[in-house]
């Protein structure tokens, strides 16, 4: 059984930035409409990396999984 994955988050992309990537279109409207985050042109969005774990935490709120790599 595999598990699909609605975000992945690049840890320290850049030094104290992570890169959320929605991978499917409901994921993508969350960051968009709901989380108000800034999407990047090649569709990924950056997030403080101090603040992931809350980031995961609201994504497990609205029954949405991530994986951390």
């Amino acid at each position: 059984m595999s598990i699909t994955y609605d975000f992945t988050i690049v840890a320290d992309a850049i030094p104290g930035i992570s890169l959320v990537l929605a991978q499917n279109e409901d994921a993508f409207s969350y960051l968009y409409e709901e989380m108000d985050m800034t999407i990047l042109q090649n569709g990924c969005s950056p997030l403080d990396t101090d603040k992931v774990g809350d980031f995961i935490n609201d994504a497990e709120w609205a029954h949405m999984a991530c994986s951390y790599v």
